[in-house]
């Protein structure tokens, strides 16, 4: 029992080291990345840099404005003590999908990793306390296949018409996915871990992204975000199926 409890007091430490660990890597790449300011285009690296800065500010500002319960670790938490840490989570995601040359791609995913343990835990708990374990458990992994099909806006120095339109499509395509993936999140806290399957959601990720690889694909193809929309693709699936069944035990 004291272990299982444990266990549960991990949630907000988990979402708070994420928010620590991504702003941490965040700040030491957009200080790395000064002396570089001016190399390639400097005004999308300023846009770049800006998007940044803006993704912090406001991921924390939301954070902490009316959030005091989430630093209370030892405090046991529900679902609606995560509802809007969760929209302070995307908002500062944006940060994290924009490639920076000082990114450090590993404490990155570090910090993900600890996001998304949060989450487990959480859906554990709900599995534990209300059953419905298998569409629960879907949900949790479609969530995750869903938030690693957003691409990474990266730079491009290729002047092809068809690099220029991707230099402008990833953007809109990130920032709307991103969007998503909170609506999702907080959909998630909000219903005990059950956040839906909403046509809408997985119908942006697949034409996005597919116009995303397309633009670049006759320059380098994507693997990641192919696997994971493709993931992302048969889990909404699945869980549209199993949703749907009077089962779902």
């Amino acid at each position: 029992m004291k272990k299982t409890n444990t266990v549960r007091l991990l949630k907000s430490p988990f979402f708070i080291l994420y928010f620590v660990i991504l702003t941490a890597e965040r700040v030491i790449s957009l200080f790395s990345q000064v002396p570089f300011i001016f190399i390639g285009n400097p005004y999308y690296e300023g846009f770049k840099s800006g998007l940044v800065i803006v993704s912090i500010a406001a991921g924390w500002g939301y954070l902490l404005i009316g959030n005091s319960g989430i630093f209370k670790f030892s405090a046991p938490k529900n679902g609606n003590d995560f509802l809007r840490p969760s929209v302070a989570a995307g908002i500062l995601l944006v940060s994290g999908m924009v490639h920076t040359r000082g990114t450090i791609a590993p404490i990155q995913f570090v910090s993900y990793g600890f996001l998304l343990a949060a989450m487990g835990i959480y859906t554990a708990e709900c599995v534990k306390a209300k059953g419905k374990g298998a569409l629960r458990c879907l949900t949790f992994a479609y969530i995750t296949a869903f938030s690693m099909s957003i691409p990474v806006i990266y730079d491009t120095t290729c002047s092809c018409k068809l690099c220029q339109a991707f230099s402008v499509t990833q953007i809109w395509v990130s920032l709307g996915l991103i969007a998503c993936f909170t609506v999702m999140s907080y959909r998630f806290f909000k219903n005990d871990s059950i956040s839906g399957f909403p046509v809408y959601e997985i119908a942006l990720a697949i034409i996005g992204d597919s116009a995303v690889l397309f633009l670049r694909w006759h320059s380098e193809i994507n693997f990641f975000v192919l696997f994971a929309v493709i993931t992302a693709a048969i889990l909404w699936t699945a869980g549209k199926i199993i949703s749907r069944t009077k089962y779902i035990e």
